[in-house]
């Protein structure tokens, strides 16, 4: 495997704490599971665990995640919260956000747009996804929030979404070190902007690159269908889908259908 540079990565990180302490593994079976299972590697908040390659990478509702080993930025990111404990669901909408915007600011062409809860796709198709898991201890609750992004290949298995990669998807070709250093820089204002109470701003931001006012989408979730037009996102992250019989009906869990 590709040797992880980590001066390129400290070279473009412009933060305070995202990313100045983090562990590279060549291979994990998740970084999520690891990180949660191991949170005493960082003692600052915004650590960063990164590997080349996951073998039994997940995603949400437990849907495997596949990756190219040393092509796509795999990584889990610990954050320490102290209060806004009512507010959780919009912290995987943060680095859907910082990314989106990332990829923007290199390639103003790029057809980015966020898929709620926490996809990212180019062209329509899904670059990035984000799974965000909750741990308990003794020094209080950490939130570990795991991303995958398809950076010069996707695998070759098929998906219920199909995929692209983000050379495949924008003129931005960046190493995983330069994309990585450049998602923490954008994601650590918006992740203070959250402790702030900042969530009116959030929102917005996220519906900036979100998908048009008034799609029809189709929300499933076990047995349980519906369908209606988008109007936004609640207090707390949640999707909001004006139903036919004018009711607006919050999504806070289920898969989300563009129609």
């Amino acid at each position: 495997m590709r040797a992880w540079d980590e001066k390129q990565l400290h070279w473009h990180l412009t933060t305070r704490r995202f990313g100045r302490q983090f562990v590279y593994l060549d291979e994990v079976d998740s970084t999520n599971r690891f990180l949660k299972e191991n949170p005493e590697i960082f003692t600052l908040s915004g650590g960063v665990l990164i590997a080349g390659h996951q073998s039994a990478g997940r995603g949400r509702q437990s849907r495997l995640w596949s990756d190219c080993a040393d092509s796509s930025l795999l990584f889990s990111l610990a954050l320490r919260l102290h209060g806004q404990s009512d507010s959780k669901g919009m912290l995987s909408l943060l680095p859907a956000i910082a990314l989106g915007r990332t990829i923007r600011n290199h390639d103003t062409g790029a057809d980015v747009e966020l898929k709620w809860p926490n996809d990212v796709l180019l062209s329509h198709r899904k670059v990035a996804g984000i799974l965000a898991e909750s741990s308990s201890t003794e020094s209080g609750e950490t939130i570990v929030i795991g991303v995958g992004i398809n950076v010069n290949s996707i695998p070759s298995i098929e998906f219920a979404w199909p995929a692209i990669s983000l050379w495949q998807g924008s003129a931005w070709h960046p190493s995983r070190e330069v994309l990585l250093a450049e998602l923490l820089n954008a994601w650590e204002p918006l992740f203070d902007a959250y402790m702030d109470g900042a969530f009116d701003s959030i929102r917005e931001s996220w519906e900036e690159l979100g998908p048009r006012y008034g799609s029809r989408m189709r929300r499933v979730e076990f047995n349980s269908v519906s369908e209606g037009e988008f109007v936004g996102l609640g207090l707390n992250g949640q999707l909001l889908l004006r139903l036919s019989s004018g009711e607006i009906q919050e999504v806070f869990s289920g898969d989300i259908q563009l129609q």
